[in-house]
């Protein structure tokens, strides 16, 4: 008789985030990063590429395809984490790690993808260790500018519908802009594109400063996203049951 009603929620779920890190990388490259994102509420996984870590023996015979396999598998094992919500999911990739977060992106349900001085390699060489290609032919791709038509990992990107942080380096010695502009024109169906530069960085992030300020920028960029789609999410149960 007193007029209170109660609205039965969902069990919760927590958000999960898979971060990969570059080629000659490890692991210890995103510890930084995973702190900022689990502060917001993300279970977070990174591993050591093939060929990284207990692995580094093997790397001379790593190729391309093995190393987009494991990322697959990796986004698995983050998925079957218990209590981790499959349909909000954040992969994080920097360099070589961003091109393989551009194309697990085509092979499992990714909400968020944020990419860090993403590369590109050519489709021909997937089946090619990455430790034998050939260094001229790959800045020549890259300078030459590459669309959906011509590369795989641009095509995943141009059917992901999700939300897209691309961050770069002012000071970036390894990639040139025409990749850039590649990256920068290749989600036109994605629902948010978020494109931040650090001045002061190189392709690395070397220096202390940029460091923290990738952080921060990546830990607000999927906070505030998170907030929204939970906000979202709320006033959908509420509108659902007036009551």
């Amino acid at each position: 008789g007193s007029g209170l009603s109660a609205t039965r929620l969902p069990a919760p779920r927590v958000p999960g985030a898979l971060f990969i890190h570059g080629w000659t990388g490890g692991r210890r490259d995103m510890a930084g990063p995973m702190i900022e994102v689990a502060a917001c509420g993300f279970a977070c996984l990174d591993y050591d590429l093939r060929g990284h870590g207990a692995t580094s023996g093997q790397r001379p015979q790593v190729t391309l395809r093995e190393s987009v396999d494991d990322a697959v598998h990796a986004w698995e094992a983050l998925a079957a984490m218990p209590g981790v919500d499959d349909d909000e999911i954040a992969v994080i990739g920097s360099s070589f790690g961003g091109w393989l977060a551009s194309l697990l992106a085509a092979e499992r349900p990714v909400r968020w993808l944020a990419l860090r001085v993403p590369a590109l390699y050519p489709d021909q060489w997937w089946d090619v260790p990455k430790e034998a290609l050939d260094d001229a032919a790959l800045a020549a791709y890259r300078r030459a500018g590459q669309d959906r038509a011509s590369d795989r990992a641009l095509a995943a990107c141009a059917a992901f519908k999700g939300e897209v942080l691309l961050v770069w380096s002012g000071r970036d010695e390894r990639l040139p802009q025409a990749l850039s502009d590649s990256f920068q024109t290749a989600f036109p169906n994605a629902c948010s594109l978020t494109v931040r530069r650090i001045r002061a960085a190189d392709h690395a992030l070397t220096s202390s400063a940029s460091r923290p300020e990738y952080r921060a920028l990546l830990g607000g960029w999927l906070g505030a996203s998170l907030f929204a789609r939970r906000r979202r999410r709320l006033a959908g149960l509420l509108e659902a049951d007036p009551a």
